[in-house]
């Protein structure tokens, strides 16, 4: 079963005020995604995963791959620039979750919260960034394509 309200790109940028590190998490329809990190000393780190919701505010990720590496540039968005270790993944968290509307001071606009019982790259809240999301606005895509 999957819960069509995650899918999308959500970011913890807006609550990572101070932050040199950002982290990111890709919701396909399919029950494809990924989680990024990176930070302003330009690492960076990927991991691919399955999900699913077993039972309502329950969210299971099965890691598939991960990769670390390094990005560069500013244009667009974030990609690796290079890989420096990648290998199958093998971790499954299990998370209780919530969605719900919320204002973010900093934007001073409304958005949509994510809200997870444990973090996933460091960060247990984020917001919605955008609904319509593919294979290719994986950070890894151009790396190491979708098999």
């Amino acid at each position: 079963m999957h819960h069509e309200t995650l899918v999308g790109l959500w970011d913890s940028q807006p609550y990572d005020l101070g932050s040199l590190e950002s982290s990111w998490l890709g919701f396909l329809q399919d029950g494809r995604g990924w989680s990024a990190w990176a930070n302003l000393a330009g690492a960076m780190d990927v991991s691919r995963f399955h999900w699913h919701c077993p039972e309502p505010d329950v969210l299971v990720l099965r890691c598939t791959w991960q990769a670390s590496g390094g990005w560069q540039g500013t244009e667009g968005p974030l990609r690796f620039s290079s890989i420096d270790d990648q290998g199958p993944g093998g971790e499954v968290l299990k998370t209780g979750y919530t969605i719900r509307p919320d204002e973010i001071p900093a934007a001073g606009q409304p958005s949509t919260a994510l809200l997870l019982e444990k973090h996933v790259q460091f960060c247990s809240t984020y917001a919605l960034i955008k609904r319509e999301l593919f294979p290719n606005d994986d950070p890894a895509h151009g790396l190491a394509p979708w098999p």
